[in-house]
């Protein structure tokens, strides 16, 4: 999407949504609700950014990566097309309409493709993280005796699907771990690692963008090189196909997910991209589009990887909105987004350093870490410090993986202050028995 239309979309939502961006003067009778995203001179204006999230009042919140709370522009928006489903059903299939024009699966998917660097028909629409990688797994073609490598760390979600898929193809599960001690990794450490895992079997490489048990931010372009060198020779029915669940770097890292050197990547888009809850893509490559099958009827299309889309009816309210939030995240500007949760991130991770008793477990680089930062407090527990950080209003989360070591987190996303990091810093800091 041209900076133009994007511009179009966000001006046309000024009647449904109150979100002005600069040079789009707001419809008169919402201007007194009209947000305005950037500074006459370009600068982006981060606590008009802040003011779209409806956080609750009085508390610092570094756990919205969980589920991001609606934006005005994409609440509004999803509001306004409720409205037509519920005084025409039928408008679904025969066309709802944003304030700038109609919507339906084909915007959907081209919003998500121009930002992700692909093209439209390279994208399937799910409901989440976790129903793409079922999709993906469960799709695939596999002979029996191959095997899915995963590393310890993956989610318990692309676990799962690897494991459930498994057991149906004759195929197995192996896993792996891609360092030794996650603080002090490299990306030869990890590349290495993996180039001595990936076997003549080995079907599958799944991995995970930003882990959300750890942090680390995997170094995705290199790890698609080794599995290329591996795949050197190999006929297509063997070919090794690199996963990747991509959801905690979608929208945190400025970088097209399309264009990683990944066969797959899938990710829900409610969480750093801002999405209605709910939403979520399968990107594949089309040099691998033809080694998957559907597994469900698609209501998305037949073709391409539409075909993989699992059909039946849904919030379309919530899946139609996706273009605005898209549209919202461009706006802001992906680089200026990526900079602002990197330098969020590197504060709290630097700061936890300096409070004693504190481990973070989480890379200082800034090549290999993201938005989440993990860590622990000698002499208390997980659970302890949470309730500590609640009891001074401060809302920290915790990664409960039965396959990893739990670990306090702090997410910095664009709703985020400095401010409110010192402020969580200051209250772990504060702990006392």
């Amino acid at each position: 999407m041209s900076s133009i239309n994007r511009r179009h979309l966000l001006a046309g939502l000024g009647a449904a949504t109150g979100l002005v961006v600069a040079g789009a003067p707001p419809a008169p009778a919402l201007a007194r609700d009209a947000e305005v995203v950037r500074r006459p001179d370009g600068a982006v204006d981060w606590a008009a950014v802040r003011r779209l999230f409806r956080t609750e009042p009085g508390w610092t919140n570094l756990a919205m990566f969980y589920i991001s709370s609606h934006p005005t522009p994409v609440r509004r928006a999803i509001e306004h097309l409720a409205r037509q489903v519920d005084a025409d059903p039928l408008a679904v299939s025969h066309g709802l309409s944003l304030p700038d024009g109609p919507t339906g699966w084909d915007r959907v998917r081209s919003s998500l493709a121009d930002y992700i660097g692909g093209r439209a028909e390279e994208i399937a629409m799910t409901a989440s993280t976790s129903v793409g990688l079922g999709v993906v797994y469960n799709g695939l073609v596999v002979k029996p005796g191959q095997e899915f490598l995963l590393t310890e760390e993956d989610h318990t979600s692309q676990r799962t699907a690897a494991r459930l898929a498994a057991a149906k193809f004759g195929a197995s599960v192996r896993f792996t771990s891609l360092f030794r001690d996650v603080t002090t990794t490299t990306v030869r450490e990890i590349t290495e690692r993996l180039a001595a895992e990936i076997r003549p079997t080995t079907r599958v490489v799944g991995t995970t963008w930003v882990q959300s048990s750890t942090g680390l931010r995997s170094p995705i372009a290199e790890i698609a090189a080794v599995v290329r060198a591996a795949n050197e020779g190999r006929a297509p029915a063997d070919r090794c196909l690199l996963v990747v669940d991509g959801v905690h770097g979608l929208a945190a890292i400025d970088a097209d997910a399309a264009r990683l050197g990944a066969d797959v990547f899938v990710a829900g888009t409610h969480k750093w991209l801002f999405g209605p809850r709910g939403t979520g893509l399968v990107w594949v490559s089309p040099t691998a589009i033809d080694q998957f099958r559907p597994t469900f009827i698609s209501f998305v299309g037949s073709a391409g990887a539409a075909a993989l889309s699992p059909g039946g009816f849904l919030a379309y309210e919530h899946a139609f909105a996706l273009p605005v939030a898209v549209a919202l995240h461009q706006e802001i500007g992906r680089p200026a987004v990526a900079a602002r949760i990197a330098e969020l991130g590197d504060r709290a991770r630097r700061g936890l350093r300096r409070i004693r008793r504190v481990r973070v477990h989480t890379p200082l680089a800034p090549e290999l870490s993201a938005g989440i930062t993990c860590f622990t407090v000698d002499g208390f527990t997980n659970q302890e410090v949470i309730d500590h950080a609640a009891h001074h209003h401060v809302r920290l989360s915790e990664s409960t993986y039965s396959n990893t070591p739990p670990f306090v987190r702090i997410g910095t996303g664009v709703m985020n202050t400095p401010a409110e990091v010192d402020r969580a810093l200051e209250v772990i800091a504060g702990l006392r028995r």
